[in-house]
């Protein structure tokens, strides 16, 4: 990343223990090592660790239970629309295929860094029907991909670009759930009626296996998008269901 990282050393903490829950290195129900464990493994104190735990406590990701230590406690949701990973990988296998279009491509400052600021209409093609799913703006930083603003982006899936061409592995997402009501602009780019609802809106960003931000998204979902969402309830050592 450009400049000096000045990220607290709880937050990188909680960043590693967070990316080995999510990427399925502790599993639910599982502790993740104890504090004694992670100020050897950091080399830090106990206050640190503890508000790097007191992060993932917060997150609902893992608990703590009196004289036996700190559990994960929930199994990341998986096979949704919302989940990390892309519409194009989601589909991998299937008689549909994602198409994507781009709608806008160009370079953006902000804050003194560059980025690429996409803006692509997304869906599924399935025979000679189109639906559109979504309107996606993505902020890239052009210091992680260079030439990403030459790149053809219709109809190809960002992530395996990132993997493929720039050896970027995203990892995990973070991010918060909305509505929004569009304006008529929008409404004509996702098909919708002049009196369509307020629609479901995603904001957050994406990281890689080590914790670096590589996308900043906002995700508009057109009222023709479904949602199924898979959870697991993990019962944990001396807790209460």
């Amino acid at each position: 990343m450009a400049g000096t990282d000045f990220t607290p050393l709880y937050v990188h903490l909680s960043q590693q223990v967070r990316g080995q829950i999510l990427g399925g290195e502790i599993a639910p129900g599982e502790a993740i090592p104890s504090e004694a464990q992670l100020m050897e493994r950091f080399r830090t104190t106990r206050g640190t660790v503890r508000a790097a735990i007191d992060i993932l406590v917060n997150e609902g990701l893992v608990r703590r239970v009196h004289g036996k230590g700190t559990f994960v406690q929930l199994r990341p949701v998986t096979r949704s629309i919302l989940n990390f990973g892309g519409l194009t990988d989601s589909l991998d296998g299937r008689s549909e295929r994602a198409i994507s279009r781009v709608v806008t491509s160009e370079q953006i400052t902000l804050d003194g860094r560059d980025f690429c600021r996409l803006v692509r209409l997304r869906g599924i093609e399935s025979g000679d029907r189109t639906d559109i799913l979504s309107l996606d703006t993505s902020l890239l930083p052009l210091d992680l991909f260079p030439g990403l603003l030459d790149a053809d982006l219709q109809d190809r899936s960002l992530y395996q670009l990132f993997r493929e061409r720039y050896g970027v592995y995203p990892r995990r997402t973070q991010v918060r759930v909305t509505t929004a009501v569009p304006d008529e602009a929008t409404r004509r780019l996702l098909e919708e009626r002049p009196d369509c609802p307020a629609l479901l809106q995603v904001e957050g960003s994406a990281f890689d296996a080590k914790g670096v931000e590589i996308e900043r998204m906002k995700v508009l979902y057109s009222s023709r998008a479904e949602f199924n969402l898979t959870t697991a309830i993990t019962e944990i050592p001396g807790g209460s269901s």
